[in-house]
Order: structure tokens, then sequence, then C-alpha cells
């Protein structure tokens, strides 16, 4: 066989051949896990951010929250199994992950506590178009699409925490990503403001997975 031939073969197979992984995972957020050493964002869902809020009847809602506890609650305990073709911008596996069978990503969609991510995959709009029929979850209440609550757009009568926020996500003027932990040299200077990007966090792994890296020291 030419060299060449045999090359492009090669290349090919792995464009075209699935990973996958089986294991107890350890959770984000609503639609990250982690198994073993593999980082797993699901493919073709978006759920709410951590922090994430939303309004129902004029109230804040943790629908950051409720998605990662949606989450736990699907999988509870079990052994899950995760396979991919391709990973994203952090090194993210992008998986469809599987209890008993069951598409994880989708039961997330059909109980109206992740959105489809058509921007990347049209796997789960018809299970959204059930769930806002039925107003579950999100759908029952005011939301920014967690696309663009990470990029700081936020709803009318929700505020970005300040005080009491151990990591703050700051962006800077040059537009890089730095992160400071409660008792660093900057930490109580920075003040978040949610519509320059800024974000708070709840964990390093949050932070780097978001994309900001730490200040220097």
């Amino acid at each position: 066989m030419n060299r060449l031939i045999f090359i492009v073969l090669l290349l090919l197979h792995g464009i075209c051949s699935a990973e996958e992984i089986t294991g107890i995972p350890r959770l984000v957020d609503g639609d990250s896990i982690r198994i073993a050493d593999v980082d797993i964002r699901l493919h073709g869902i978006d759920a709410p951010e951590a922090k994430q809020l939303c309004l129902v009847k004029g109230d804040d809602w943790a629908c950051g929250e409720t998605a990662t506890k949606a989450l736990k609650q699907i999988i509870g305990t079990a052994s899950i199994r995760c396979e991919w073709k391709q990973r994203d911008r952090y090194e993210r596996a992008l998986g469809t992950c599987y209890r008993d069978g069951h598409d994880i990503g989708e039961l997330m969609v059909e109980r109206g506590l992740a959105v489809a991510y058509t921007g990347y995959s049209g796997k789960y709009i018809m299970n959204q178009e059930e769930a806002k029929k039925a107003r579950k979850g999100l759908w029952g209440a005011q939301f920014i699409p967690p696309w663009d609550w990470r990029r700081g757009v936020r709803l009318s009568g929700n505020d970005l925490p300040d005080n009491g926020c151990e990591i703050k996500g700051n962006v800077n003027r040059k537009g890089n990503k730095i992160y400071h932990i409660k008792g660093w040299r900057d930490h109580a200077k920075v003040r978040l403001k949610a519509e320059e990007g800024d974000q708070c966090f709840r964990s390093v792994f949050d932070a780097e997975m978001a994309g900001f890296r730490p200040a220097q020291q």
C-alpha cells in the first residue's frame, strides 16, 4: 500500500473512531463531569452555570444549582458509560453518556434543566420542544441561555455575588481571564462586574474550566 494512502487511512480512523470510558463520575455542574482523569462535557446540551440565577414570578431561583442536583439525581451512585469523538478547546471530551442505556443529556433536556445546544447538535431539539410545551424547569421561568450568561448577560433583578465569593474570576482591560482566591493579595480589591464577564467560582477547577488562570503572587 502506498505510504501516503496508509497515513491518510490512519488519520481518518483517528477522526472517526470513538473513545469510551466507564466509571462513577464526579459532578462539576449540570453538564460537566469527570471520570478518573477524563473531563467530560455532555455533548449537545447546555445547562445553567453553577452560580446562575433565573427568575420565577419575580423571585430569584438558583437554577444552576438545581440543574447540578438534577444531574446528580439522574446518575445517582451508578457507573455510567461515555463515548466521544472530539474534544473542546479546554480539552474536555464532548461525550454522550449513558446510565442503564438511557441518554443522560436527553434526560436533562426532557426535565427542562438543560437546553439543546443547537449550535453544536440538533439531537435534543424534539425533547426540548416537549419540555417547553409542558413548561418544565427553565421553561416555566425567566432565564438567560447559558451561553449568553457566560458572556455576562444577566436578568434584571439578578446580582453577581461579591461578598463571600471565595474565588473571583476577573476579566481585565486586556481581556485576560484571571482568578483570585480569598487570601491572595488582590482578592479583596476585585469588584465583580457581570457585564464585563467576571464570575464567582466555587473551586479552582471550575475557574480553570471556564478559561481563567491564577493571578501572579
